[in-house]
């Protein structure tokens, strides 16, 4: 039995950790889109059904969990990692329509910004991968060594945020264009930040599980 399942008394009905790889499947799905979006697509309606799916399904795990399917010292914290997990899809939807939106009043994203963000959604793509196989983890060991690797996955995109903070800092721009590269920057960086912070509650939890 894998540890996570552990989380579970009584009922097996609610199987709280394997519902909510589903939001990862939504997440990279997002993400996949939001790819697509950086190369000229205007799909955001397609994103905005994938946030609308996962929120429908934190709503009902979070239903789940309220009913006394798990113990009640970790009702807050699994709440917590839902709605961290739904935050990564909200922030893919916001990022996608800040890049709509601007490509509104300009022809194009310029090279460098898009090869950025590219490179961004390359590392977010990673981290959902190790956040799903962290939902599988046999041992808390396992989990903390993914965890890890997350971690080094933020600190990359951190230093891409940077890069896009400095290069519109020290680039003529006008103000809209200057402001596109800043919400980019800090949205791609939420992003990873949300990554970060769900494989903490999962280890958190775990910890709580075995302790």
């Amino acid at each position: 039995m894998r540890i996570l399942d552990r989380i579970l008394y009584g009922s097996m009905e609610y199987d709280v950790f394997d519902r909510s790889k589903r939001i990862i499947d939504q997440a990279a799905a997002a993400n996949k889109i939001l790819v697509k979006i950086i190369n000229g697509s205007n799909a955001l309606d397609t994103i905005h059904e994938i946030e609308h799916i996962a929120d429908n399904e934190v709503f009902e795990i979070t239903n789940s969990v309220t009913s006394g399917g798990i113990a009640p010292n970790l009702i807050d914290d699994v709440i917590q990692f839902l709605n961290k997990e739904d935050d990564i899809v909200d922030i893919i939807f916001n990022l996608s329509r800040a890049i709509v939106r601007y490509r509104k009043t300009k022809k194009d994203i310029d090279r460098y910004t898009k090869t950025r963000l590219l490179a961004l959604t390359s590392l977010i793509n990673s981290a959902l991968i190790l956040l799903y196989e962290m939902h599988k983890a046999n041992t808390l060991k396992g989990a903390r060594r993914i965890r890890a690797k997350i971690k080094v996955i933020e600190h990359e995109g951190d230093v891409l945020k940077d890069a896009l903070l400095d290069y519109a800092y020290e680039h003529r721009m006008d103000f809209r264009s200057f402001y596109y590269v800043q919400s980019v920057a800090y949205f791609s960086d939420d992003i990873l930040d949300a990554c970060e912070d769900t494989s903490d509650m999962i280890v958190s939890i775990m910890s709580s599980v075995i302790t």
